[in-house]
């Protein structure tokens, strides 16, 4: 199953895929994300590593798909779009509905056998991680994200574009939603959009989302809509 179009990547948008509970996850994975990638025309070696690092984190959510307790819950899922800060990147996100487990990197030697596969994905990558976060195809299921970022050797082609606050404001109301998040919205006196997400108020100024975490407040262009919802769903999730 899929939603969204590789097209929609560039303005903001995302694709996500549902992947196999069966050995051919990550094959699977391989194969939607080197397929979106050449539609972006992203170089060959980029999609190299981008589908070794899958690869990984695809392998490890199929070993999750396929305990016994899991049966019956979300399947796998791959979700891409990009960012343009803190960088201009391509991020790739696996997704599973296990929460207790939990990847780790126990060494920094590629032929350890422990940690193996997240020092593959860090060595491929700009940055990676984990987090909590939620299904998009049965957004009831809870679950993690674990995601890699590719750095891009130039900006894309519409991070500049200019996103009017009122359509940023509803289109991500509209994600959240999506998410199974309840949003309402209103509006200042200074004309600025309030976003209340689940209890997290979220300002859309003239460029940026804003709201506050635990350490600060953070905030993120307009045009990074993906990348500012999944943080808000995360910090919902890990309130939960």
């Amino acid at each position: 199953m899929l939603s969204g179009k590789p097209a929609d990547i560039l303005v903001g948008g995302a694709c996500t895929f549902q992947l196999p509970p069966d050995p051919t996850c990550a094959s699977r994975a391989r194969s939607l994300l080197a397929a979106t990638m050449r539609e972006l025309h992203l170089p060959p070696g980029l999609i190299d590593d981008a589908k070794l690092a899958v690869s990984e984190l695809a392998t490890n959510a199929l070993n999750h798909a396929s305990s016994p307790w899991f049966r019956g819950m979300a399947l796998p899922e791959l979700w891409v779009w990009s960012r343009t800060h803190p960088a201009s990147e391509l991020v790739v996100s696996v997704f599973d509905a296990h929460r207790e487990l939990w990847p780790v990197n126990t060494s920094t030697e590629l032929l350890d056998d422990h940690g193996k596969g997240l020092a593959i994905v860090a060595a491929l990558s700009s940055c990676t991680g984990a987090h909590w976060s939620r299904a998009r195809f049965r957004t009831s299921c809870e679950g993690k994200r674990v995601w890699f970022a590719l750095g891009l050797s130039a900006p894309w082609p519409m991070a500049d574009r200019i996103v009017p606050p009122a359509a940023a404001a509803c289109r991500l109301s509209e994600v959240l939603q999506a998410r199974g998040i309840q949003v309402s919205r209103r509006t200042d006196d200074a004309g600025i959009s309030i976003l209340a997400a689940g209890g997290l108020n979220v300002w859309v100024e003239p460029k940026a989302f804003s709201w506050r975490t635990g350490q600060g407040y953070v905030q993120q262009p307009l045009i990074d809509l993906h990348e500012t919802a999944e943080h808000i769903v995360s910090q919902l999730e890990a309130q939960r």
